[in-house]
């Protein structure tokens, strides 16, 4: 997967960033497989509750602990317990902590500072590459508030990428054997609030293939506390949970031709969900387990940094990517080139691009709009009201690609003029490109 000109001690990492708790996977340039970080070395124990505890007792100096380490200084009476980072995170919303206003960002930059600690008991930061983030929400103040909390942590060499859940699951699918995902794949992933399905299907006939995932929640499949319950109310509850998976496991595997399961969870458990996996095991490979999220985001982390031939031959499409290529035709010299500038797949809050131009003949310039279902190639005209183009390659503007949600890309032009003989005229235009347009 990796050419031998890559150092070894290269890695990338993909966080799977969850309200509840936090998962971190790791890959080095040398090897094929991610690992996932346990917190206890040899035992898997991957998950790291998402909390933080500001001790208030005078010998502890008004420290800061994390994960497990915060849930027993809060249990002790020693501090108070931060929860819901990802929530406040999301919402944009400061704590009171120790007389002082945290803000959101500075909540995840102390608990990330943790996390990475224990990290590097496994890998050096100087050798990270790419780091990956996968949340339920991909909210763009969640994920400015990331960048920030990022920002201080020192990670010179890496790039920070966002993926959806959804992405995440293809990308660990398609880096498994292949009789793996023949057909289409089911994904269960119980948390507390119930169980979201996610179904990937291919469409092997286009080149690349496209790839689509149906996501679903069922709610009725939240879990209650029973610790207190008699042995007959757990027995009762257990078996209505287990009817209601079933149920829902019929309904799923008769609309689609399903290859592998994927069950994702601690709540998954052979000791209620019995007649559910007999169902799913008829004909079918289930496999349980609770990190594939953090794992497909450390793949999808590599693709980014050390593109494989995945990349070019798979994509996956969804509401929140782009479906056509963009790009434009530019003169070079006595040819015509093509130039990409948004490629089709990427999510609308990696989809960035900036760069310059000279206008030769006239004040507009067309983009190419390549939709990858097959459809025809259309163009979309720019024109650039006002500005006086001289024919003599002296006219230089800048264009910068963006998106602000998945409804449409955003286009800024800055007019940049041509040195001391020609100055710029400080003209700025705009252009919005509905999705419908690209889609």
């Amino acid at each position: 997967m990796f050419t031998d000109a890559l150092k070894k001690n290269r890695v990338v990492v993909g966080i799977d960033l969850g309200n509840d708790y936090t998962q971190l996977s790791y890959c080095r340039a040398d090897r094929s497989m991610p690992d996932t970080m346990s917190l206890v070395p040899g035992e898997e124990q991957y998950n790291i509750p998402t909390l933080l505890c500001r001790a208030h007792e005078p010998g502890e100096g008004g420290a800061w602990f994390a994960g497990k380490e915060a849930l027993k200084c809060a249990s002790q009476g020693k501090g108070l317990l931060v929860e819901d980072l990802v929530l406040l995170a999301k919402n944009n919303v400061s704590v009171k902590a120790g007389g002082e206003d945290v803000t959101p960002a500075k909540l995840l930059t102390i608990f990330m500072e943790k996390v990475f600690a224990l990290l590097s008991a496994y890998i050096r930061t100087d050798d990270i590459g790419g780091v990956a983030f996968t949340m339920r929400d991909m909210s763009a103040q969640l994920m400015e508030n990331i960048r920030s909390a990022v920002e201080p942590l020192g990670l010179k060499n890496a790039e920070v990428y966002f993926l959806s859940r959804e992405d995440c699951f293809f990308q660990y699918m398609i880096h498994q054997p292949e009789e793996m995902w023949i057909h289409d794949v089911l994904l269960y992933d119980y948390r507390s609030d119930g169980v979201r399905s996610y179904v990937l299907q291919m469409n092997r006939k286009t080149s690349p293939a496209a790839c689509f995932i149906e996501a679903d929640m069922f709610p009725q499949m939240k879990r209650q506390d029973m610790t207190e319950s008699t042995d007959a109310l757990k027995k009762a509850f257990y078996g209505q949970l287990d009817a209601e998976l079933l149920e829902i496991a019929k309904k799923q595997c008769e609309e689609h031709n399903i290859t592998s399961v994927f069950l994702l969870g601690d709540y998954f458990s052979k000791e209620w969900c019995r007649e559910s996996l007999r169902y799913l095991c008829k004909g079918r490979r289930v496999f349980q387990g609770n990190n594939l999220f953090s794992k497909g985001a450390c793949y999808g982390a590599r693709e980014r940094v050390y593109p494989s031939t995945l990349s070019s031959s798979y994509i996956y499409l969804s509401e929140d990517k782009l479906r056509a290529n963009i790009g434009m035709t530019c003169d070079r010299g006595q040819t015509e080139i093509y130039f990409p500038i948004l490629d089709a797949g990427t999510s609308w809050y990696d989809a960035k691009r900036e760069f310059d131009v000279m206008l030769v003949k006239n004040n507009t310039f067309t983009l190419n709009i390549a939709p990858v279902d097959g459809s025809r190639t259309r163009l979309a005209k720019i024109s650039l009201e006002g500005l006086n183009v001289r024919g003599n390659k002296t006219n230089r503007v800048g264009l910068k690609f963006f998106m602000e949600n998945p409804q449409a890309v955003q286009i800024e032009i800055t007019d940049k003029g041509f040195g001391e003989f020609f100055p710029s005229a400080g003209r700025r235009w705009r252009e919005c490109l509905p999705l419908e347009v690209i889609s």
